[in-house]
């Protein structure tokens, strides 16, 4: 981290290689949606109904990866995975189903914005935070570290004392 932002212009592209890396991900990720692969599946759901969000962009990602993709998408090329539905007010899950017929384009039963631009502004959000609380600990533990170097040394001496001859 201390390296990218020193050094300037490698700090920009290293941050859209991320970026473009995240991206393709996403995209490998859709295109293993609902086949063998169910931690994918899991992990999209997931993210989509936790950042209410469907798609990479948008919603229509899912209508325009058809192409590219397996089994499920190849096969509900005009649906979105029900986790981009947008949850009625008592309810955890969105409707079994809501999802069908929604990557046509803006739909108010869905969540039409895109989870790469979620991510990254959660990610921005969240990471200084992170940061500090990786400082925190690493503080603890280089103090845990001193505390038992010290009781170490203080055992030995009295296991071992020193003799004056």
């Amino acid at each position: 981290v201390v390296s990218t932002q020193s050094t300037g212009s490698s700090g920009i592209n290293a941050e859209y290689g991320g970026i473009k890396n995240g991206h393709n991900g996403f995209l490998t990720a859709m295109a293993r949606y609902n086949t063998s692969d169910s931690s994918t599946t899991r992990g999209i759901n997931w993210l989509q109904k936790h950042l209410d969000c469907c798609g990479i962009q948008n919603s229509a990602d899912w209508r325009i990866e058809a192409n590219k993709a397996k089994i499920w998408i190849q096969s509900h090329i005009n649906d979105v995975p029900d986790s981009c539905c947008k949850r009625l007010r008592n309810q955890w899950n969105p409707t079994p189903g809501c999802g069908l017929g929604q990557a046509l384009g803006n739909s108010e039963a869905i969540h039409n914005g895109g989870c790469y631009v979620n991510m990254v502004e959660w990610l921005q959000t969240y990471m200084p935070m992170m940061g500090v609380f990786c400082l925190i600990f690493l503080v603890f533990e280089m103090a845990v570290i001193v505390i038992v170097f010290v009781m170490r040394n203080q055992a030995e001496e009295l296991t071992h004392p020193v003799r004056l001859n």
